[in-house]
């Protein structure tokens, strides 16, 4: 799992923050679209309208998904830490009773007890009676891991299908007609006609006209539904090598619910460990990247 091929930058994180901001303020910016109308007809022009389209309200959804990601990734990291411990402790002890013992000793002769991971709360499904059920415990809460990396592969999916409707419901509208009589101004250039309805961005103008604006206001969403777009496409191959490790993880456990012998119990909890690490090591960064 090559954790530089996930790499985010700087650059990346602003657009992640400007578009949350955009979806976050884009109602606001169609709710001032009849008032660019009844301006119209209050001047002598023809009376227009904008159909109503319920892509809309996905911006308003997406946007609060997107704020809620970083405390996502929190819980998923938190969940995964509390048993990542238990699985490593698990492996090491294994592998300290089999200095003791032998690599052949057979598992059903080893003393679940001698386990730390025999006096945890909580159980899953019913209190462990032999080493198998420890690990068969172990792997149920690996089987939670997944399930929530899982969530997050939904979400850039999600986001991501939704997002192409948004971006065609903005553009359908800014270059939608501000009256009915003409062509121009279309709603964009006329809501930059004054400063009550022009959209909030964080855009420094080089035009001073309405429509020179309202041109470099919808060339700059353009370019950041483009760079989105990318940044959730890579956020997405995050989350999918993150779901395949977790679910390597957890085919692992279940092998070693079968071991037969401290050696075969070694060798998958190793294997485990080092692909649950990889994991760790991949959601750590992406943690970082969000922080920043």
């Amino acid at each position: 799992m090559n954790q530089f091929g996930y790499a985010f930058t700087k650059e990346q994180r602003r657009a992640l923050d400007r578009y949350i901001y955009f979806l976050c303020t884009l109602r606001s910016v169609f709710e001032k679209i009849p008032v660019v109308f009844e301006r119209q007809r209050a001047a002598g022009h023809q009376v227009t309208a904008l159909a109503a389209d319920s892509r809309l309200n996905n911006a308003y959804f997406n946007g609060v998904s997107l704020l809620a990601l970083d405390s996502n990734v929190n819980e998923i990291k938190a969940l995964s830490s509390a048993h990542g411990k238990e699985l490593n402790l698990l492996r090491q002890e294994a592998q300290d009773i089999t200095a003791r013992t032998s690599r052949r000793e057979p598992l059903v002769e080893v003393d679940f007890s001698l386990f730390s991971f025999s006096r945890a709360e909580g159980w899953i499904l019913s209190p462990p009676k032999h080493t198998e059920d420890l690990i068969h415990e172990l792997y149920l809460r690996f089987i939670r891991v997944r399930s929530a990396i899982r969530q997050l592969v939904f979400k850039f999916a999600e986001i991501n299908q939704e997002s192409f409707g948004v971006n065609a419901v903005f553009r359908k509208a800014m270059d939608h007609r501000s009256c009915h009589c003409h062509a121009q101004p279309t709603v964009a250039q006329a809501l930059f006609q004054e400063a009550s309805t022009t959209p909030p961005w964080d855009l420094a103008y080089t035009s001073e006209d309405a429509s020179g604006r309202a041109a470099e206001y919808e060339a700059d969403i353009a370019s950041l539904f483009n760079t989105f777009s990318n940044l959730n496409s890579h956020m997405g191959l995050l989350a999918q090598a993150l779901y395949q490790g977790a679910d390597s993880v957890v085919l692992e456990l279940q092998r070693a619910s079968y071991a037969q012998s401290l050696g075969e119990l070694n060798l998958r909890l190793n294997t485990a460990s080092r692909t649950f690490d990889e994991c760790m090591t991949l959601l750590d960064e992406f943690e970082r990247w969000l922080r920043t």
